[in-house]
């Protein structure tokens, strides 16, 4: 419209927005722990960090479970970003608002922050185990798995 009013947020009604945070999860040994974990630390969090620092691919999947089953408001925007082989993808970044990450803060996070961190470092000391047993179980599948066309 010629005479719409400029709008200097993204957002069509800041003023009511919830910062409420949602709840913890019971379990601190998790991916979806990890990555609440880390958002709880103004981490903005991309599909690529996750897999370092989370270890995990399915960013979208926890982010959306935090959503819908913990309550968490999870603020996002996509983002472009140089690869190395010369293309310009598109990726979502995701982040919390900084009153929700205080009032989280407020009621506790902290000590559920240092917990998950803690549970997650532990749970490291299996990974050559957990790998060796991920390679007997490969080893004993019938078929190879890029040969099932053939």
């Amino acid at each position: 419209m010629e005479n719409a009013p400029d709008q200097t947020t993204i957002e069509s009604a800041p003023s009511k927005r919830n910062y409420t945070p949602g709840t913890l999860p019971t379990r601190v040994n998790t991916v979806t722990a990890a990555v609440l974990a880390g958002l709880l630390e103004s981490n903005a969090l991309t599909g690529m960090n996750s897999v370092f620092k989370q270890n995990t691919t399915r960013l979208g999947a926890v982010i959306h479970r935090l959503t819908r089953d913990y309550g968490w408001q999870i603020d996002r925007r996509d983002v472009a970003t140089g690869t190395t082989d010369g293309r310009v993808a598109e990726i979502t970044a995701y982040w919390l608002p900084q009153a929700t990450i205080a009032q989280a803060f407020e009621a506790g996070a902290r000590q559920w922050v240092n917990s998950v961190k803690a549970a997650r470092a532990l749970r490291r000391n299996d990974a050559e185990k957990c790998r060796n047993i991920a390679t007997r179980k490969n080893a004993a599948r019938k078929t190879d798995p890029r040969q099932s066309g053939f």
